[in-house]
């Protein structure tokens, strides 16, 4: 992983920042990229670039420079990685190019050389791109399908200025900052730093997942053509038993796949289903294995905690097994040091303990797996998902506008109705101005795009698109504080696939399948060297009963013990309603007063552990607003 930074304006033009400046900037990202630093800059495009190196660090230099004959020139500066840049390097040593390192740069660089935009398509892994054609004088931003790499733009006088998270842009000398009340109101309903484009600064706009911007600089306006690349929706095909094995050998191999380094990578565990099947499969293709999680120091003991499984799992696997513990002062200081590390809200709770492992994974890792998007592709929220089911059957119009409104109550932290009561009307208005609603237009849209709005795999593909984005930019983000990259198999092209072509139907059990599917998944083991968890219960729920990430639970039967298939899910495992009152002061800061009603400010300072929906979003608001803009 590591941290991007650009400029560029018309040709013929002139940057507003020299070498020295823009050097300085690049640097604001040093903690995405420690291992070295990188800068191209011409006279009116600049790429610079941190490097985190986990593949060839001698070869992976940045922003990388391809002139080969025949081919576009590009110059590249990215932050990702590409898991099947091998098999698409291949390729082109038969055709007789011969690559000088061993970095999947060089192979990105060519694709985007011989292929364009179109070439992105191809890509299997995780990427936030910025390349500039020189010959046609084009500059092209671009991010991967899943959204897992956040990339950042605006415009700032007569130049686009784009970067891996807002400092560096906020930084530049012809860039003011002020807050997209909009968003902010968006935020309040459901706390996120983006919405499709949409952020909580205005002027500084999300390259969405999937998309690519084209921006000609041969044009004085710097028009951009808008592309997107998503994958295209897969109908279900697989028979019961022939979805487990898919789906088995689909993760496994992403598992793999996504432990390609030159550098040490660990995996975060905490006891449940996703981390122990990333954990198993891993340890079994490793000599030794590495673990850590982060729990409250108060749960450290109890068996229902993610410490105490987490720690029952690492011992079954034999890994080398860290923890981090988090009190209420430690949440209290690091939520603070991170909104003004990043110069932006904090999305959930989860973060400060994910920044905190960051710090203690560092030392023996430069890359930590984790289960990210297995809930969102097979299946994994019990609450929404029996709510959503409830929707399906209802007697109304399924159509994207009632769709989005039973999104926002299913997943939202406070009503939007609520707005006008918690924002001093000068800012309602502006948060209203034209009608704006991030969130409801992100939502409408995804909706839209989504099929079929009575099938529940229309709805889990919007789950992906909306809520995955946010936990995927949260992973990055809260990692990166500490120079560790985070990697995501679940949120794999091929195991989306594999969850496509199995469909929703395996989320409502018939009994008398549950023990036979559990045999075809033990059939299956990991390996001869893979320590067993225990076998898969055999207590089959009823006909028809919602089984959340069955066929995932099925797949890997093995290693997936009864006290984990049955555990609840924890979406925030810190109890940080109590600890958030702590800075309930916060809400009177001096921005903060003039933002949020007397009424708002006085129930948050008195009862933030009550109404903790409502106090975490506003006191991230207060205490982001008086840090950027006080």
């Amino acid at each position: 992983m590591c941290g991007v930074l650009g400029f560029a304006t018309v040709e013929g033009g002139e940057l507003a920042c020299d070498r020295g400046m823009t050097a300085a900037m690049r640097d604001l990202l040093a903690h995405r990229g420690p291992d070295a630093a990188g800068l191209v800059q011409e006279r009116n495009v600049a790429l610079a670039h941190r490097r985190l190196a986990l593949l060839d660090p001698a070869g992976g230099v940045q922003p990388f420079v391809l002139a080969e004959p025949g081919l576009a020139r590009v110059v590249l500066a990215w932050n990702g990685e590409i898991y099947d840049h091998h098999l698409l390097r291949a390729e082109f040593e038969r055709d007789g190019r011969i690559f000088r390192t061993r970095s999947d740069t060089e192979t990105l660089a060519y694709i985007l050389a011989a292929h364009g935009i179109d070439g992105l398509r191809r890509l299997r892994g995780m990427f936030a791109i910025a390349a500039w054609f020189p010959d046609d004088r084009r500059l092209v931003l671009a991010r991967d399908a899943f959204g897992i790499v956040p990339l950042l733009h605006a415009r700032a006088g007569r130049e686009i200025v784009f970067a891996s998270e807002p400092a560096p842009i906020l930084a530049h000398p012809h860039f003011s900052a002020e807050p997209d009340w909009s968003t902010v109101a968006s935020y309040l309903e459901i706390p996120r730093r983006s919405y499709g484009s949409a952020t909580l600064f205005k002027g500084i706009s999300m390259v969405e997942p999937g998309e690519a911007i084209e921006f000609d600089l041969s044009d004085a306006r710097l028009p951009a053509a808008h592309r997107t690349f998503r994958e295209e929706a897969l109908a279900p095909t697989l028979a019961p038993n022939d979805a487990i094995l898919a789906v088995r050998d689909a993760v496994t191999r992403s598992v793999e796949a996504h432990m390609v380094a030159d550098a040490p990578i660990c995996t975060l565990l905490s006891g449940g289903i996703d981390s122990t099947i990333i954990a198993s499969i891993a340890r079994a293709r490793s000599k030794s294995l590495v673990t850590f999680a982060a729990g409250a120091a108060s749960d450290s003991a109890q068996p229902s905690s993610d410490l105490f499984m987490a720690r029952r799992v690492a011992a079954l696997l034999k890994s080398e097994h860290h923890e981090v513990l988090v009190d209420g002062d430690t949440f209290g200081e690091r939520w603070n040091s991170l909104i003004a590390a990043g110069i932006l809200p904090l999305a959930t709770p989860n973060e400060i303990a994910i920044s905190m492992l960051s710090e203690r994974i560092a030392p023996h890792a430069k890359a930590a797996l984790s289960g990210e998007g297995a809930d969102e592709l097979f299946g994994g929220y019990g609450a929404p998902l029996d709510a959503t089911v409830a929707w399906i059957d209802a007697t109304i119009e399924h159509n994207a506008s009632t769709a989005a409104d039973f999104y926002r109550t299913a997943f939202g932290w406070t009503p939007r109705a609520l707005a006008s009561e918690l924002l001093e009307p000068t800012v309602h208005a502006l948060a209203t101005d034209a009608g704006r609603d991030p969130l409801g237009t992100l939502l409408t849209r995804e909706f839209s795009d989504a099929g079929d709005l009575r099938s529940i795999d229309a709805h889990l593909a919007v789950q992906r698109r909306v809520n995955l984005v946010n936990l995927l930019e949260r992973l990055n983000l809260s990692l990166m504080r500490g120079s560790v990259e985070g990697r995501v198999p679940f949120a794999d092209l091929e195991v989306l696939r594999a969850a496509q072509t199995t469909g929703s139907a395996h989320l409502f059990a018939a009994a008398e399948s549950e023990r036979s599917a559990a045999l075809c998944g033990a059939s299956r083991g990991l390996s001869s060297g893979t320590a067993t968890l225990a076998a898969h219960s055999t207590n089959a729920p009823a006909r028809g009963a919602l089984v959340t990430k069955r066929v995932l639970r099925q797949a890997f039967a093995d290693v997936l013990s009864p006290d984990i298939v049955s555990r609840p899910k924890a979406s925030f495992p810190l109890p940080f309603e109590q600890w958030i009152a702590a800075r309930a002061d916060w809400i009177d800061g001096p921005v903060s007063r003039e933002v949020f009603t007397p009424a708002a400010r006085a129930l948050v300072r008195t009862q933030a552990a009550q109404h903790w929906r409502l106090a975490w979003p506003m006191l991230n608001l207060a205490r982001w607003l008086d840090t950027v803009f006080a």
